[in-house]
């Protein structure tokens, strides 16, 4: 399932209350802000650059997550901006993922993804996937299926369009939520949080019906 959920899930909720609840926390966080603002003063087009690149990492390798970024982004650009940065590294790495699958195959993405469990996903797209269901897996498994799609010859376009839907939702929970630990509003956060809860329990859905489909 989707790791990355997951993690930040647990991640936000950890840190929001400890962010909160600790001055030295707090003073700590800015004196990282006002590190990473040389970088931003300086060039600020290259620290974007550099985020996005972070973003394109995490896409690529599923256990990667540059989510402790975000809070720092937040600050420097805002919640808006972040989030578009957010999803378009994102949709290079997806994109880079599937062309990977796709010219590269077998002896390049067994590097990436365990080979059994891309075998069963890769049969599952094949066979039985419509745009609905392929929206649904994309979001259930992103990393390891953007492989996938590529290794099954899945239709670009149709892939795209998948993964900017499945990504667009978690780029703006994250960076809205970020904000709101920043401003000290638990109930957007919180409220924030409620909404990643429920991608994460549709997400396990999704995916412990899937693995009892292959098992069929």
């Amino acid at each position: 399932m989707n790791r990355r959920l997951i993690f930040s899930f647990l991640f936000a909720i950890v840190v929001a209350f400890l962010f909160w609840s600790s001055s030295l926390l707090q003073s700590e966080f800015w004196r990282v802000v006002d590190f990473f603002n040389v970088l931003v003063v300086r060039n600020e087009l290259l620290a974007m650059v550099l985020f996005v690149l972070s973003s394109v990492a995490a896409a690529l390798v599923s256990p990667l997550t540059n989510i402790p970024l975000v809070p720092i982004a937040v600050v420097f650009w805002g919640p808006a901006i972040t989030a578009l940065l957010l999803l378009f590294g994102w949709l290079v790495g997806d994109m880079l993922a599937y062309f990977v699958g796709r010219y590269f195959g077998r002896r390049v993405v067994f590097y990436f993804v365990h080979e059994e469990l891309f075998e069963q996903w890769s049969r599952k797209i094949k066979e039985h996937t419509t745009f609905l269901t392929a929206l649904l897996l994309r979001l259930a498994l992103p990393a390891e299926l953007g492989y996938a799609f590529g290794m099954v010859r899945y239709p670009i376009g149709a892939y795209a369009l998948i993964t900017v839907l499945s990504e667009l939702p978690f780029a703006i929970i994250s960076t809205y939520a970020s904000e709101a630990v920043l401003l000290g509003n638990a109930v957007q956060f919180l409220g924030f949080a409620g909404i990643l809860l429920g991608i994460i329990f549709i997400t396990i859905k999704i995916t412990n019906t899937n693995r009892k489909k292959l098992a069929i």
